[in-house]
C-alpha cells in the first residue's frame, strides 16, 4: 500500500513536471528557444514551430513575439496613443520647425524575430516601440525636414510623408520590422507662434487670390455668354432678312417672266372707272380675262 502511494505521488509529480515543460506558441506568434545551460547558450537558429513544445524547466525556455500587425500613434491628443504628449518635433532649414502627429503600422518579420530579441533583450514590443522605433521615426523625419524649408514641407506634404515612409521601410527591414503604413495624421503645427501666424496669413492670402481668380473667370464666362447671345440674335435677324429678300427676289423673277403677271399689274392699277373713248365701236384700253 505504501509503495502504491509513493508510485502515485511520483507519477503525479512527473505529470506536473511534463506539463510545466510544455509551452504553446500560437499561430499569431513566432517563438524561439533559449538555452541556459550546456555547451551552446543562445538563440536557436530556427523559430519553434507553432503549437505545443517541450522545454526543460530551468534549463530552456521559449520567447514569443507577436507577428500580427501593430499600430502606434505618437500624438499630442491624449485620446490617441498615450495619455502623454508624444508628438514629434522636427526642424527645417532656417531653424523653424513643426510639431507633427504621426501613426505607423508594422509587423515583426518571423525570420528575424530572434535578431530583435538578441538586440533589445526583451520580447515586449511596446517597450521596443516607445524607445527604439520612435527614435528611428523621428530621425527619418528630421533627416528629410532638415533639407527643406517650412513652405516646402507644407506645400509638399504628400511627398514628405511618402519619402519618410520609404526610408523607414528600408531602414527597419534590416532590423526585422516590416512597415505596412506610415502617415502624418494631422496638419503639422509650426513650433513658433509667430511663424504660425505668418503661415496662416499667407494661406489666407492665397485662398483670397484663388477666390478672386474664380470670380473673375465666372464674370468672363457670363460676359462671353451675353456676347454669344447677342451675336446669335444679330445673326438670326440677318439670316431672316436675307431669307425675306431672297423670297422676294425669287417671286419677282418668277412673276415678271409670266404674261399673266402683266395683266395682274394692270388689274391692280385700274381704279374702277371705265376709260373715255370716241367713235364707233369702243374698245377697252385693256382686256380683263
Amino acid at each position: 500500500m505504501k509503495n502504491l502511494i509513493i508510485t502515485g505521488v511520483a507519477g503525479f509529480l512527473l505529470l506536473v513536471f511534463l506539463f510545466a515543460g510544455c509551452e504553446r506558441v500560437n499561430p499569431t506568434e513566432v517563438g524561439f528557444k533559449i538555452s541556459n545551460s550546456g555547451d551552446y547558450r543562445g538563440v536557436d537558429s530556427l523559430p519553434v514551430v507553432t503549437g505545443w513544445n517541450f522545454v526543460m524547466p530551468f534549463f530552456t525556455y521559449i520567447v514569443k513575439l507577436p507577428t500580427t500587425q501593430q499600430h502606434v500613434v505618437w500624438s499630442a491628443d491624449d485620446k490617441e496613443g498615450s495619455s502623454e504628449n508624444q508628438e514629434i518635433t522636427v526642424s527645417c532649414l532656417g531653424g523653424a520647425g513643426f510639431k507633427m502627429d504621426v501613426g505607423m503600422n508594422y509587423r515583426v518579420d518571423p525570420n528575424k524575430a530572434s535578431k530583435i530579441y538578441l538586440k533589445y533583450r526583451t520580447s515586449n514590443l511596446e517597450r521596443i516601440t516607445a524607445t527604439y522605433l520612435r527614435n528611428v521615426v523621428r530621425g527619418a523625419m528630421q533627416d528629410l525636414s532638415g533639407t527643406m524649408t517650412v513652405d516646402s514641407v507644407l506645400n509638399n506634404l504628400p511627398y514628405y510623408e511618402h519619402t519618410v515612409a520609404n526610408n523607414l521601410t528600408e531602414r527597419l527591414a534590416k532590423e526585422g520590422f516590416i512597415i505596412d503604413n506610415f502617415n502624418i495624421t494631422k496638419q503639422p503645427i509650426p513650433s513658433d507662434s509667430n511663424l504660425a501666424a505668418s503661415i496662416n496669413a499667407k494661406i489666407k492670402a492665397k485662398q483670397d487670390a484663388e477666390t478672386s481668380k474664380m470670380q473673375l473667370q465666372q464674370s468672363i464666362a457670363e460676359a462671353n455668354k451675353l456676347v454669344a447671345t447677342a451675336r446669335g440674335d444679330s445673326a438670326s435677324k440677318v439670316i431672316n432678312a436675307l431669307a425675306d429678300a431672297a423670297v422676294i427676289k425669287l417671286k419677282t423673277q418668277s412673276l415678271t417672266a409670266s404674261p399673266q403677271y402683266i395683266e395682274l399689274v394692270k388689274a391692280e392699277k385700274w381704279n374702277g372707272v371705265l376709260p373715255v373713248y370716241f367713235g364707233g365701236n369702243p374698245n377697252m384700253l385693256f382686256s380683263i380675262k
